[in-house]
């Protein structure tokens, strides 16, 4: 049976009138509508498509890239609400159902929500869900390193700071006071496990753990000043608000960035900022 929510690389066998008929896995056939087909396609190519299921519920392949894949999550658009439940844009032809069951509380046009998309077991129609919780796992030790970078999509803002779900699998918490910059609901960002705890939830901090922290500082404040044309109106006796807006960096790790850079003799400073040391 043809696998749709993901993309397959499949071989031309033969351009018809309605498009490009390809073979999917061992013998099985999908159809490439012409709108879809790149000009110089031609027989026995390999293409890459992504397949999905047409307004008949036909199997259908697509040189769109859509938002997201079957088990990921994204955040989406909602183009309409009907009878069945809302529509959310995926990037694709065809928008993307979430039955009213699947809703974890009603949606309206316009809005912007969190989308677990998966593949309906009964139809093999793709589908959404935005009852993200029950679709993530409780991580381990032998699922994330402590210090692991990992990919963070920011679900949505709490008093401690923002959920967040784990490369496409586990339930995170990126707290306030480990964030320094603007952080919002729909943003995608590298973060770091801090710590695991017992239930599987995970702790993030934007901040790299350890000394790579203060190396990552070095490098990124001595490539503002660079780009400054050589000169910083930042010190030790700047305000935490000032460093934030320059750097997105903590005070803390402002000064022991500039002391690593001063130490390295690559700058020197007064109390008007911080220079750099042509060599």
């Amino acid at each position: 049976m043809i696998q749709p929510g993901i993309f397959h690389v499949c071989k031309v066998l033969r351009i018809v009138a309605p498009g490009a008929i390809l073979e999917v896995g061992e013998g099985e056939e999908i159809l490439l509508p012409g709108s879809q087909m790149p000009p110089d396609i031609k027989v026995d190519e390999m293409i890459r498509v992504f397949i999905y299921t047409d307004s008949e519920d036909r199997p259908i392949a697509t040189t769109m890239t859509p938002f997201l894949k079957a088990s990921e999550f994204g955040w989406l658009k909602i183009k309409q609400v009907g009878q069945f439940g809302a529509f959310a844009d995926i990037g694709l032809t065809k928008d993307l159902l979430i039955p009213f069951r699947q809703m974890k509380s009603p949606l309206s046009v316009g809005q912007m929500a969190p989308v677990y998309m998966y593949v309906d077991a009964k139809t093999s129609r793709l589908a959404g869900s935005t009852k993200y919780d029950k679709y993530l796992l409780p991580a381990t030790t032998d699922d994330l390193e402590l210090a692991e970078e990992v990919e963070v999509l920011i679900i949505e803002s709490s008093g401690l700071g923002f959920k967040s779900i784990i490369n496409n699998r586990f339930r995170g918490i990126l707290y306030r006071n480990e964030t320094m910059a603007s952080v919002m609901p729909g943003d995608r960002l590298a973060a770091y496990v801090k710590n695991i705890r017992e239930d599987g939830a995970v702790d993030l901090t934007l901040r790299r753990p350890g000394y790579d922290e203060i190396s990552h500082a070095s490098i990124k404040l001595l490539e503002l000043i660079k780009i400054n044309d050589g000169f910083l109106a930042l010190s030790d006796k700047s305000s935490p608000a000032a460093i934030v807006a320059a750097l997105a960096m903590s005070k803390r790790t402002f000064k022991a960035a500039l002391g690593a850079l001063l130490k390295e003799k690559k700058v020197k400073t007064d109390n008007s900022g911080i220079y750099l040391i042509e060599k």
